[in-house]
């Protein structure tokens, strides 16, 4: 039987059945592969059937309310603009500027008394409790703002040397 086959039909036969073979299996666990090296886009397969692929329109054009619109630039209203009072030196309130102002709180609650040893006591109680920003506060500088603010509102004249200089 196999005289009756010629080299050239085995060679035809191995050939068919080789390219057969490669392409069922390129065809069948590389279509992707095959599709970009053949540059064939795959069909989208979608869920919903074609007949019911079609939305209906459930909302109108979009139209702006009656009464609204576009204005022109010349119809708009601004006030005037006003500066603030922030700035690019404006730092924010610190220590020394709470101990100010508790300190002229302290010298107005003491405008109607004439107890100079008990205000000099709770001002000095007043910077026991800032003395943790001692390093933040310029003490003499405080002083010197109390004093002025002092000298024309307590009834009592406090010297210099009555002032504390240290926390």
């Amino acid at each position: 039987m196999l005289n009756v086959i010629s080299w050239q039909q085995y060679r035809t036969a191995t050939l068919l059945l080789s390219v057969t073979w490669y392409i069922y299996v390129g065809l069948r666990y590389y279509r992707t592969e095959l599709a970009v090296l053949l540059k064939i886009r795959p069909a989208v397969q979608t869920v919903v059937p074609p007949v019911n692929n079609k939305l209906p329109v459930i909302m109108g054009e979009a139209k702006p309310e009656a009464d609204t619109g576009l204005y022109a630039a010349e119809e708009l209203l601004f006030s005037v603009a006003e500066p603030d009072e922030v700035g690019e030196q404006t730092l924010p309130p610190g220590p020394a500027d709470d101990l100010l102002a508790e300190g002229k709180v302290l010298i107005a609650a003491y405008a109607c008394s004439d107890n100079k040893s008990e205000f000099l006591s709770l001002f000095k109680l007043l910077l026991d409790n800032y003395e943790v920003f001692r390093d933040e506060i310029s003490l003499p500088v405080i002083i010197r703002s109390l004093r002025e603010f002092a000298d024309s509102r307590l009834p009592f004249a406090v010297d210099e040397t009555e002032w504390p200089l240290t926390f």
